[in-house]
């Protein structure tokens, strides 16, 4: 699997965003969010309809589920998420998950869940550094004057100061 990992507003959600519309023409993409996954299991114990479920979620071939953190404590639905990994797995299919902590640093999942989180390629999403943070802002002045056709004048002076400020996540920036 592909386990990426950040804190919250780097880009995580974006990315996956992106890996799914890339590879939909040619694949069978299951993208969702873990709360969702969660909604899907509970309606699927309520009606009794535990084999549509399975069959929904196991028959992609790239399988995309955002922010897993979100299964902590969640017992019943560890062990469907365990099983669904293992037959995606067991078919070939690639698996990408984001989280915003590492896998072993999930709190409240089992064991086995972690380990096999770990056993591929982990990706840490850091803050961006000063070059990028101005790129950002660089694209999105490009954004607005384009959309509102409007002329914004900034120096490089007070982009650079505002792209420095930001310590915390690209969203606070842009």
């Amino acid at each position: 699997p592909l386990y990426i990992c950040g804190g919250v507003g780097l880009g995580k959600t974006h990315l996956l965003n992106a890996i799914g519309l890339e590879l939909q023409n040619d694949n069978n993409v299951m993208f969702i969010s873990a709360e969702r996954f969660m909604y899907h299991f509970i309606k699927s114990i309520k009606k009794n309809d535990m084999v549509n479920f399975k069959d929904f979620f196991r028959k992609s071939s790239v399988f995309i589920i955002d922010d897993i953190q979100f299964i902590s404590g969640k017992e019943s639905l560890q062990e469907e998420f365990f099983h669904t990994f293992n037959s995606l797995m067991d078919k070939g299919s690639q698996i990408i998950i984001s989280a915003d902590r590492a896998p072993m640093q999930l709190d409240r999942v089992q064991d086995r869940i972690k380990s096999r989180l770990a056993g591929g390629l982990v990706v840490d999403i850091d803050i961006p550094d000063l070059d990028l943070k101005i790129e950002f802002i660089k694209k999105k002045i490009e954004e607005i004057q384009s959309q509102f056709k409007v002329n914004i004048n900034l120096s490089d002076e007070v982009i650079s100061y505002i792209a420095s400020e930001c310590k915390s996540n690209i969203r606070d920036l842009i």
